[in-house]
């Protein structure tokens, strides 16, 4: 039987979306899987959001994909430093 092989999960930021005067960034969630079998390698990649952050001014607020709203820790816990990076981008 083949072995397959899964990258640990990671999130990222996505690039920040201009609307008006709001920034929209996605965190999402990636993940890669390789297997392989009579000389083929097969991969798979996946990319879920798990929350959306929205920028007005110098307020950040953060929601799940469903629409509830996440407070900063919890962004935070997902991947440090994204709270402060979409306070910060440009």
């Amino acid at each position: 039987m083949a072995r397959i092989w899964t990258r640990p999960v990671t999130f990222a930021l996505g690039q920040m979306l201009h609307v008006g005067p709001l920034q929209i960034v996605a965190l999402s969630e990636c993940t890669i899987a390789a297997n392989h079998g009579k000389g083929t390698i097969f991969v798979a990649g996946r990319k879920r959001p798990v929350a959306v952050l929205i920028r007005h001014g110098k307020t950040l607020t953060a929601f799940g994909p469903e629409g509830l709203p996440m407070k900063p820790e919890h962004v935070e816990k997902l991947c440090p430093g994204a709270w402060r990076t979409a306070l910060e981008a440009r």
